[in-house]
């Protein structure tokens, strides 16, 4: 993961649950990082870990982009599937058939390794936590720009294209409307004079 140095505790919580260690990008050179400055800077750190499956989230809770998984996929020239639901190794770890979910059912990929997947929800229940994981915090490796050997001019705010201005909480939506009618046709009279008085219709 990529943050300050609290965003190690996502990696604890992941060694909590069976991980046997992570890796950390923190300094103030990542600071302000959009999703393209976000996946060059990953896409830099996995070329030195060189993983053969790289797992990542279908989309940040914040910025709800759904694009730093695919943009690291395209850096390192990998293919990729998104929105896994299920997966299957092969017996030679090199051929992974993949359950893909559409919004009106699901298709079924092959795809070899080295590869990009993002995860839903369903893809797995996580594990109950191991308080032994907590011994393990040598495994957890913080690299900085130079460790990772990035470049400069593609990390940070002034290497990120997209500028959030504001953030805010939507107004709640107003609550629906019952309308009134013993019989379908009076309700639809009934609806028809509330539509014309606020001039829809």
């Amino acid at each position: 993961t990529m943050g300050p140095q609290r965003a190690a505790d996502i990696i604890r919580d992941a060694m909590f649950r069976g991980a046997d260690g992570g890796y950390l990008l923190s300094g103030r050179e990542f600071a302000g990082s959009d999703t393209l400055a976000t996946s060059y800077a990953l896409s830099c750190a996995l070329k030195k870990t060189a993983p053969d499956v790289i797992f990542a989230g279908r989309q940040a809770i914040d910025g709800d982009t759904a694009q730093v998984g695919p943009q690291i996929a395209e850096k390192l020239d990998l293919p990729q599937v998104t929105y896994v639901e299920e997966f299957h190794i092969e017996d030679n770890l090199k051929d992974i058939t993949v359950k893909r979910q559409l919004e009106d059912g699901y298709e079924l990929i092959g795809i070899k390794t080295p590869c990009m997947l993002t995860a839903i929800k369903e893809l797995n229940e996580p594990r109950y936590m191991n308080m032994k994981g907590i011994f393990g915090e040598k495994n957890i490796k913080i690299w900085n720009a130079k460790d990772i050997e990035v470049d400069l001019n593609k990390v940070g705010l002034e290497a990120s294209p997209t500028n959030v201005f504001r953030a805010f909480t939507p107004a709640p939506k107003a609550p629906g409307q019952v309308v009134a009618g013993d019989t379908e046709n009076e309700q639809a009279k009934n609806l028809l004079v509330q539509l014309k008085g606020k001039h829809i219709i």
